[in-house]
This record gives C-alpha cells, sequence and structure tokens, in this order.
C-alpha cells in the first residue's frame, strides 16, 4: 500500500534531488545562462511555498543557533579548501594585491556600508555596524568560481588575490563583528563615554584574537602536515582517508583556536597554508590534491544544503517587509561601493587592467554574512535585526545573480585570452 509522504520523507527527497543535481555541475557548467546557486535558491523558495517547515533566524532562539553553526560548518571547510589550492607562495611581493585588499579596500567597505546603512537605511548604529562587517569580506564558498583551480594547476593574478582575500580577511571583520556586539551590549553612548571597552577591543579582539589565531594555525598545520607524511601517516598508505584528513585538519585548528579565544577562521586558512608549505618542493607535494578534493566534495554538499535553506527564507516572508531603498543599497554595494573600494586599494599595483576592474568587481558575498550576522545575533540583543536578516539576505540573492553571471562571460572571455596568447603578456592590457 502507498504511505503518506510526510515532511520529512520530502526533505530527504530535495536533499537527494539537489545532491544527485550536484554532479551535474561538471557538464552544465559550459552553459553561460547555468548558475546553480540562484537555481538552488529558486528551488528553496519553490519548497517554501507548498508549506514545509523551515527555520528562520528571525525566530532566535535554537533556529539562529542553528543556522550559526550550519554557516560556520561550511566556510571553515571552503577556507580549508582554499588555503590548500594556493600555489603561490605567501610574501609581500606575491601577495600584493591581497595585502591591499585587505588594508585599504576592506576598511573602508566597511565604513561605507556603516555610513550607508546608518544614514540612509536608517538603522541603529549597533545594526549597521554589524551589516557593515557581515557584508565587507569577500566570501570564500561563492566566489569558488573565481577563485584558483584545484592545487598544481597555476593561477593568474585575479584568482590568487580574490581567494586569499577570502582566506584572510575574516581576520579584520571579526573584530568589527564584535565592535558591533560591544555597541549593542554597552549602548553607543556608554561607549562614547567610556575607554574600557576600547582598550578591551584593540588589545584583545583584535590585537590577541588575529594573532594567537595566526600561530595556532601554523602550528597545528604544521603538525598535523607532519603526521600525515610519517611512516603511519595517510599520504604513504594510499591517501584513502584525505576527506577524513581535511576533516580532522580543519576541526583541530579551528576548535584548538576557538578555545585559545582566536578566530578559528583565520586558523583554519593559516593551517593549511602551513601544512603546504612543509612539504613544497619535496617528494609528498601532490597529497594535497587530493585532500583539497575531499573539501571540494564536503563543500558542495552543505553549499547545496545552504543554498536551499536560503531559499525557503526568502520565500518563506524574509522580503515582506523590503523597502525599494534595501534593493538600492544591494545594488550599490555590489556595482559601486565594492568596485570602487577595490580600484582605491590597488592604485599602483601593477598587474593588468582588466585583473584589477575583475578583483575589485568580484567580491561575492554568501555564506560568510549569514555566519557573521546569527552570531552576532546569539551574542547581542540587536533593535533592526530583522532588517539586517533582510538586507543581507537581498544583498546575497543580488551577488548570486550578478557575480554568478558575470563570472559565466568573464570566465569565458578570459579563457579566449589564455587560449589565443597562451604565452604572451601582451594578451593582457596594462597601462
Amino acid at each position: 500500500m502507498w504511505g503518506t509522504i510526510d515532511g520529512r520523507d520530502l526533505i530527504y527527497i530535495i536533499v537527494g534531488l539537489a545532491l544527485l543535481g550536484l554532479t551535474l555541475q561538471p557538464a552544465l557548467a559550459r552553459y553561460r545562462l547555468f548558475n546553480l546557486p540562484f537555481f538552488y535558491v529558486l528551488i528553496g523558495a519553490g519548497i517554501s511555498a507548498i508549506g514545509l517547515p523551515m527555520i528562520t533566524p528571525l525566530a532566535g532562539g535554537w533556529q539562529s543557533k542553528v543556522i550559526e553553526h550550519a554557516a560556520e560548518l561550511i566556510v571553515i571547510i571552503s577556507l580549508a579548501g582554499a588555503g590548500l589550492a594556493i600555489d603561490t607562495k605567501a610574501s609581500w611581493r606575491n601577495w600584493e594585491p591581497t595585502w591591499r585588499l585587505l588594508i585599504v579596500t576592506m576598511p573602508l567597505t566597511i565604513a561605507a556600508v556603516a555610513f550607508l546603512g546608518s544614514l540612509w537605511l536608517g538603522l541603529a548604529l549597533p545594526a549597521a555596524l554589524l551589516l557593515a562587517a557581515g557584508l565587507a569580506p569577500t566570501d570564500p564558498v561563492l566566489a569558488r568560481s573565481v577563485q584558483v583551480a584545484p592545487p598544481g594547476r597555476g593561477e593568474e593574478d585575479m584568482e590568487l588575490a580574490l581567494t586569499a582575500e577570502a582566506g584572510l580577511n575574516d581576520g579584520l571583520a571579526f573584530p568589527f563583528i564584535y565592535l558591533a556586539i560591544h555597541a549593542a551590549t554597552l549602548g553607543v553612548a556608554q561607549m562614547v563615554e567610556g575607554e574600557a571597552w576600547l582598550w578591551s577591543w584593540v588589545g584583545f579582539d583584535l590585537a590577541y584574537r588575529v594573532g594567537i589565531a595566526a600561530a595556532a594555525g601554523f602550528v597545528v598545520g604544521y603538525i598535523i602536515s607532519r603526521i600525515i607524511f610519517s611512516p603511519i601517516g595517510d599520504a604513504r598508505h594510499g591517501a584513502w582517508n584525505a576527506v577524513v584528513v581535511i576533516l580532522a585538519a580543519t576541526l583541530l585548528s579551528y576548535g584548538i583556536t576557538e578555545a585559545l579565544g582566536g578566530y578559528g577562521f583565520l586558523a583554519v586558512f593559516i593551517a593549511t597554508r602551513a601544512g603546504r608549505s612543509n612539504t613544497r618542493g619535496t617528494e609528498d607535494e601532490g597529497y594535497e590534491k587530493f585532500v583539497h578534493h575531499g573539501a571540494e566534495q564536503l563543500e558542495a554538499i552543505l553549499l547545496a544544503i545552504l543554498l536551499l535553506w536560503l531559499g525557503t527564507f526568502i520565500g518563506g516572508g524574509a522580503f515582506d517587509s523590503l523597502r525599494w531603498q534595501e534593493v538600492a543599497f544591494a545594488l550599490a554595494l555590489i556595482l559601486v561601493v565594492r568596485p570602487l573600494a577595490g580600484l582605491i586599494g590597488l592604485i599602483g599595483q601593477k598587474s593588468s587592467r582588466l585583473q584589477r576592474r575583475s578583483v575589485a568587481f568580484f567580491g561575492i558575498r554568501g555564506m560568510g554574512s549569514i555566519f557573521y550576522i546569527a552570531y552576532a545575533q546569539n551574542h547581542a540583543g540587536f533593535e533592526d535585526i530583522d532588517a539586517v536578516w533582510r538586507i543581507a539576505a537581498v544583498t546575497i540573492l543580488v551577488s548570486i545573480l550578478i557575480h554568478g553571471y558575470a563570472a559565466n562571460w568573464f570566465l569565458d572571455h578570459e579563457l579566449d585570452l589564455t587560449e589565443a596568447h597562451p604565452h604572451d603578456d601582451s594578451a593582457r592590457e596594462s597601462d
């Protein structure tokens, strides 16, 4: 006899189909109209229309905690993959565009978003700061289409800059998340009158948390890589446990750093970079390809689920109070604020004009923003948190649409240039 399909059964079926759809991505990616994240968001919106139970961070409590930790997991897996993927050795000269994006572009973006959020959108200052810190970083998850290829396949300046920026920008974003939490907890008036919070923010949230993340990430990554390449490690026994290795390295570096009070996101990226540096130029170089593939698989699974959730959140009423000013803000951030801040940060940088414009433009917003906002919501009370979620959701959706389709056309153009002039630097437009 036919049984009744309940909500649980339907969720299993939908998630199963979503994961099956991931296997078709390599074949469909050559079509310029193909935009996997957008399609999954659309499917999620359709799911909400049939009345399935949904999780909304607007309800607070356990629901916002679920969203926080789900986004947290996909971001750290993505950061681990990004750290493994980069072939170029880190140095000031090699990573110069990245340092410029972190030191100049990101603070300019935070300031601009906070200003617009407060004076144009009418958000309370703590909420405006949260929106700014949450939306300023380039997302390591959804930006994968414009980031570096898997290890050993080479990389362009644009890909390196965006990947390294996404890996490191949490070290600057998180202090401003805590600044927003301080503002929500203490109140703006008390912050202006007192200095104790400022020294705590500079000394602990900024200096200590970043420093301990860098140190712990490096040490944990180095030790794990030594174990993996020891006589009893996976690299010596067929590399059958690459997925387990990336999970172990990610969770250990993240958990230990967080336990020490540091920024786990930053530590995960540095840990995988330390692991790669430990094998560079040795006979062990190449094992990271297996581990990176495992990270990509895990990330794809989590991304499919979270994109479906984002669609249910959007379709389930997140945009009910959406104003035209908020849509205009999202467009302004994607098309004006980030590109302009990026170009300012890259003034004088020795890359082609096309590369600089591309790096400035492809500051994709995504899962990292979801985590930051959920994290702050679970650590302080924000007066305009519903508006922050609504604005962030519309910004992420605009980013998925604009950056997703722009990447399809742009990458095709870059490929044409590379094929036409595979070894000719004159193929790049320069000043």
